[in-house]
């Protein structure tokens, strides 16, 4: 097995020297390693602390929309008609506060800046152990001038247990990376999955029992028409969005209308019925 890039190659006439080289080159690899954190925690950061000041913003506004609205001095009744009134913007700040929060919770922001801070301190740590443990080995061999060959095994037995700690820090941090992307994709898969089920068209039967009555027969949704009956007392609208709908239904007898309404549930997937019974004035001669 090849050694590790840049791992010094051991001299047998100097070992002191070599391993001065190996933990000089396991120490910079560690700093490589807080170094790199440092670098990827600063946007994750920047990116965090963004979406929670505009979710507590645009939460806040959706809180005072409705409450200024109702208080404001000059209002005449105008503010209520309107559509776009302050007070209905509440539900769109609530909304998109609502959307910032689903992000980073799908994405992991605050989560993966908290774990690299919590990495990058334990690197820290471990590096600062490590150059105490190796100052004490250093000055435990006294003033001689060369390095007893007892002390070599030890000192690099703990080069070796300060590298292999380092690179289990940075791999516990990848695998609760690996954990929390594979936990996102799920979650995100089961809120697409749920948003496709509850926004999948659903289906509407409409029965009009006396609909051969009358001349021609009409079937509306919220006011718009959608089929006409010929021959038939049945429509089945076919692609209806989940909701709920107001089934209206125009007879029409010698120019004349006669309506009939009943509300009705839409679920998605599903279809749903209705009967709607045309009504005639008194006196007419429908049967």
């Amino acid at each position: 097995m090849l050694p590790p890039e840049g791992f010094p190659a051991w001299d047998a006439a100097d070992p002191a020297g070599s391993l001065k080289l190996i933990s000089q080159w396991a120490s910079d690899k560690a700093t490589e390693r807080i170094a790199w954190y440092k670098h990827k925690s600063k946007w994750k950061r920047t990116w965090a602390r963004s979406l929670h000041l505009a979710t507590v913003a645009l939460a806040a506004l959706g809180v005072l929309c409705p409450l200024i609205d109702a208080a404001w001095p000059w209002r005449d009744g105008v503010s209520a008609m309107n559509p776009l009134s302050l007070g209905r913007w509440g539900y769109v700040f609530f909304a998109l506060a609502a959307s910032l929060y689903g992000f980073d919770r799908c994405f992991r922001l605050s989560k993966s800046w908290m774990r690299f801070i919590v990495t990058q301190l334990s690197l820290e740590r471990l590096v600062i152990e490590f150059h105490y443990d190796w100052a004490s080995l250093v000055a435990g061999q006294g003033e001689q001038p060369q390095l007893p060959q007892s002390s070599i095994p030890a000192m690099l037995q703990r080069i070796k247990d300060f590298s292999l700690a380092v690179e289990t820090a940075v791999k516990q941090e990848t695998d609760a990376w690996v954990a929390e992307f594979q936990s996102s994709l799920a979650e995100l898969e089961k809120i697409l999955k749920t948003e496709v089920e509850t926004r999948s068209p659903g289906r509407l039967k409409v029965t009009i029992p006396n609909a051969a009555d009358f001349d021609k027969v009409t079937i509306q949704l919220n006011g718009s028409p959608v089929k006409d009956l010929t021959a038939t007392t049945e429509g089945l609208i076919d692609v209806v969005p989940p909701g709920h709908y107001e089934v209206t239904v125009v007879g029409l007898k010698k120019d004349q209308e006669y309506k009939a309404s009943k509300v009705v549930e839409v679920q998605a997937s599903l279809m749903a019925s209705v009967e709607i019974k045309l009504p005639v004035p008194s006196g007419d001669p429908i049967s």
